[in-house]
């Protein structure tokens, strides 16, 4: 895989990791766990997630582009509240959008890559292999925006950087290919003071769901993988596991894992 110099390297002690609230889906709860209480709908958040202290910062994912767009192309209801915008979930932590050094996709559903153009300054890094499928991908096509895709391939293109496998990308900070939820999906591992926290990307949806009972989400390309990556999620994790869509890690880590 393409092997990043980190901006500044920091001892893996001084890394911290923030939940951003940037909108939220509203899915039926088969969608979270498979098979389970079909019928019952509710609304999880679209969870970014900022690493600071390796030097530049650091967003992992980027929630979607705009609600209502969101919404008609793929036929999920979407919302963002007032204070959900990019702006003031990374004015709480004292940045802008042009401070932002990396955005690191776990993978390209269209509620993970809607902000990329406003990051003005930050590289791209995606795996290779999900890049490739998010251009040409099986059912559901609408799970991958066609605007944020075209853009990666288009008018971001310098900006991107393209993994092929997993790696540490800066100090405390590495990429676990997991597949499963699509075919490029990885997981981040962050090293931080009270040990390590794992971003799941949607490889757990809700890890009192997921994780805890080994039982996928309702969405997968890959049935086997899916599963292999809750077992490494429980094998790797030291207590901070932390899923872009579990309404929890917005009450459990409101002042972030530091």
């Amino acid at each position: 895989m393409t092997t990043l110099a980190s901006p500044t390297a920091a001892p893996p002690s001084t890394l911290t990791v923030h939940p951003l609230l940037l909108g939220e889906v509203e899915v039926d709860h088969t969608f979270l766990m498979w098979a389970s209480h079909p019928g019952t709908r509710l609304w999880i958040p679209t969870t970014a997630y900022l690493i600071l202290g390796a030097g530049a910062p650091i967003l992992v994912d980027a929630s979607f582009r705009d609600a209502a767009e969101f919404t008609a192309a793929s036929g999920v209801p979407a919302r963002r509240v007032h204070g959900q915008e990019l702006g003031p979930q990374l004015a709480r932590h004292g940045l802008e959008p042009g401070d932002i050094g990396y955005v690191l996709h776990t993978h390209l559903h269209h509620d993970h890559t809607g902000h990329d153009a406003a990051l003005t300054e930050a590289r791209i890094l995606i795996q290779r292999a999900e890049l490739q499928y998010a251009a040409a991908p099986h059912f559901p096509v609408p799970f991958f925006d066609r605007v944020d895709i075209a853009a990666l391939i288009g008018a971001l293109w310098d900006r991107v950087e393209l993994l092929d496998g997993e790696g540490e990308l800066f100090t405390g900070v590495r990429t676990v290919h997991t597949g499963g939820h699509t075919p490029g999906h990885q997981m981040v591992y962050v090293d931080t003071p009270q040990g390590r926290a794992i971003i799941t990307g949607d490889a757990a949806y809700v890890a009192e769901l997921n994780v805890a009972n080994g039982v996928p989400s309702g969405y997968w390309v890959d049935l086997p993988d899916a599963t292999a990556a809750l077992r490494r999620i429980a094998a790797d994790s030291e207590g901070i596991v932390l899923p872009m869509h579990d309404p929890s890690v917005h009450q459990r880590y409101a002042d972030g894992i530091r």
